[in-house]
């Protein structure tokens, strides 16, 4: 299991716990996420582009739901 403390949006996003931690590995957070885009993602981790888009997906819907309040 990954020891580091994940990301307070990493955290939130519903997808496997593995991949959670892949993102964490990488240094993405939520915000990187959604800026950087599924492209990005898939060449980072490894993964086909449609499960980055996934991720990508559910980090823009995290984002837009106002769900994680970010400190200045």
């Amino acid at each position: 299991m990954y020891t580091q403390c994940m990301d307070a949006g990493i955290q939130l996003l519903e997808i496997a716990p593995g991949l959670k931690e892949s993102l964490m590995k990488a240094g993405f957070t939520l915000e990187s996420i959604v800026s950087d885009g599924p492209h990005t993602l898939s060449a980072a981790l490894g993964i086909e582009t449609y499960v980055a888009k996934l991720i990508y997906d559910e980090a823009n819907r995290i984002a837009a739901d106002g769900s994680l309040v970010v400190a200045p």
